[in-house]
């Protein structure tokens, strides 16, 4: 029940109503339905996709996951554990290949002599600028570069007393030549130097020595010794076997 003052006017009735519905407590109340009167019809209701009840936490859920750009798309459980067999681990990364030249030069002064075959010789050298200049400055400036190949068959060579040699000159201070010397069996060595018009040889540099192959058979026969009959045939058998007979014949 509400109480209202005496000459309550209308503002003071309506604000002792929402008073009182704010301080009575909230009573369940049955929702009333509307019956439907027979035969009227009712607009029919646009019809709503069904809609997939909310899952519960904890369990597998239904939809289709994609995996974002560039991601390995999960396998099943069994291709996990075969792929896990031969799994190593990440690849480490590999420097790519270098893709620098071999230099011109070694900034050295030598020179190497090599057998091609029994008829040629092949040699390669390289020598610096500043020795060019320097020994040039008081062996004359005349001189050019030249490959001396010496043959030294039979000697302890020393410089002078090969038994023989052939000049070539060369224009690169680092290259290489091929030299015809057609003497089987010889032995040869090579030395770079400056050579002046008057036929003046200065050594730069001395090669290795080579030894060149025969180009033939070999005439070194192994020595073959006699041999007694009855040690022949205690080596090589009786003909015939173990037949006592053909044993007589022999």
């Amino acid at each position: 029940k509400i109480k209202l003052p005496a000459g309550a006017n209308k503002a003071e009735i309506v604000d002792a109503l929402l008073a009182a519905d704010t301080a009575a407590p909230v009573k369940s109340r049955k929702q009333v339905v509307a019956k439907k009167s027979v035969g009227s019809k009712q607009p029919e209701e646009k019809k709503r996709a069904p809609q997939a009840p909310a899952e519960k936490s904890g369990r597998p859920s239904g939809h289709e996951w994609k995996m974002p750009a560039g991601v390995e798309e999960p396998l099943i459980a069994q291709e996990r554990v075969a792929d896990a067999k031969y799994y190593t681990g990440a690849q480490a990364e590999r420097a790519a290949p270098s893709s620098r030249e071999f230099p011109q030069g070694y900034n050295e002064d030598k020179i190497v002599l090599m057998v091609r075959d029994p008829f040629w010789a092949f040699t390669y050298w390289e020598v610096t600028p500043a020795r060019i200049e320097k020994e040039k400055a008081w062996f004359g400036w005349n001189s050019k570069l030249c490959v001396r190949v010496y043959d030294i068959t039979g000697v302890q060579f020393n410089g002078t007393n090969a038994i023989g040699y052939i000049d070539q000159e060369v224009f690169e201070r680092t290259g290489n030549w091929y030299f015809d010397l057609s003497r089987p069996t010889h032995s040869f060595c090579a030395e770079l130097g400056l050579l002046t018009p008057e036929g003046r040889f200065l050594t730069l540099a001395r090669s290795n020595y080579i030894n060149m192959p025969r180009d033939g058979v070999s005439d070194v026969l192994d020595e073959e010794w006699m041999l007694l009959e009855e040690d022949f045939w205690k080596l090589y058998g009786f003909p015939g076997g173990s037949s006592p007979q053909l044993q007589e014949m022999w």
